[in-house]
């Protein structure tokens, strides 16, 4: 058993890992150019950010025999990765997108529906009593920004179309951000758990919707500038 535990293990490792690497090599390469959107950057940014977790996971899991507890740099990396996805959405996005009229009300408050799952699916791990403290305030760090990066993914996925020709454009990208959002959240939950067969899975479908999302990000900024 122990094998196959560990074989799960590395799979929820590399998986995300050659993903999250992947993704970013080709946003550096798709998106850090003149006229590009920052967004765009900003997601690349966030794939960076992940994959500085991912090795320095693989290095801790080669080099130490035992889970360390308490806040180390992969909770850093995670932390940064939603944080770039938030200043994708926020600031000017979100301005432009939102202008704050009545016929937006309904995407902001149905939209608030993303953030109060993540709260739920925190408190599985908040509640579990093998977990370490210090290890729950390191996963809460990493919820924080993620309550308010998948707000804002989903309020921008329901925003109505209008004139804004980009706003459609967008959707499909917002709408995998927050699927992505969940699926690392689900990682988290599942690795404090030591719940490997779900680990597996949520890693593939994480490292997938890296993918799906560069693509359709890509694919987005390209329509609204036609």
């Amino acid at each position: 058993m122990e094998g196959i535990d560990m074989i799960c293990m590395w799979i929820a490792e590399l998986v995300p890992l050659f993903a999250t690497l992947f993704s970013f090599i080709y946003g550096v390469n798709r998106f850090f150019k003149k006229g590009k959107p920052l967004f765009l950057q900003s997601i690349t940014m966030a794939m960076g950010s992940h994959t500085l977790a991912g090795i320095y996971h693989v290095c801790q899991m080669l080099t130490t025999e035992t889970e360390l507890s308490g806040f180390t740099p992969a909770y850093l990396g995670r932390i940064g990765f939603f944080l770039f996805f938030i200043a994708a959405s926020y600031g000017q996005m979100d301005r432009i997108v939102d202008d704050g009229s009545k016929k937006m009300r309904p995407a902001r408050y149905i939209a608030l529906i993303a953030p109060l799952c993540a709260i739920l699916l925190y408190l599985p791990n908040g509640l579990l009593k093998e977990l370490p403290f210090a290890t729950k305030i390191s996963v809460l760090l990493v919820w924080l920004p993620a309550i308010f990066s998948v707000y804002y993914n989903l309020k921008h996925a329901m925003i109505p179309n209008l004139d804004f020709g980009f706003v459609k454009a967008i959707k499909p990208y917002n709408i995998l951000a927050v699927c992505l959002g969940f699926a690392e959240l689900l990682c988290l939950t599942a690795w404090n758990y030591h719940y490997n067969t779900q680990l597996v899975i949520a890693s593939v479908i994480f490292a997938g919707l890296c993918v799906a999302l560069m693509v359709a990000a890509k694919k987005g900024a390209e329509k609204w500038t036609i």
